[in-house]
């Protein structure tokens, strides 16, 4: 019995997360060019609003500068990592003209998601 819970309680851990994109609240992104040319910019997505022709990113800009977008994955892995600005809301184009990566993905918390609101 007690193997059992335990064997169900790690199958989830082996699920594969969503396929996340520039638009997905939890998604981190890493931007080029987007605070300063020529260097790379960590941001969380917390949530997203559509409009008929536009849609605007609520994210958290994070204070980090990796050196490309490996590091970039592997800062967005610490739930540690320094906050710049809470909440910064763009058009998403601001992503896509940028060279950009969603470097990992990982569920908001009920912290993040209230930071949207």
């Amino acid at each position: 019995m007690t193997s059992a819970l335990l064997s169900a309680a790690c199958s989830s851990d082996a699920l594969t997360p969503p396929e996340a994109r520039i638009d997905t609240p939890g998604a981190f992104v890493a931007m080029e060019g987007y605070e300063a040319e020529g260097e790379l910019a960590l941001v969380r997505i917390l949530d997203r609003l559509q409009f008929e022709d536009a849609r605007l990113l609520f994210m958290t800009v994070h204070d980090a500068r990796p050196a490309d977008f490996d590091e970039a994955r592997e800062l967005a892995k610490d739930p540690e990592l320094p906050i710049r600005e809470l909440i910064r809301i763009e058009p998403d184009t601001v992503v896509t003209q940028h060279a950009h990566e969603v470097v990992w993905f990982r569920t908001l918390t009920e912290k993040e998601k209230e930071r949207a609101q």
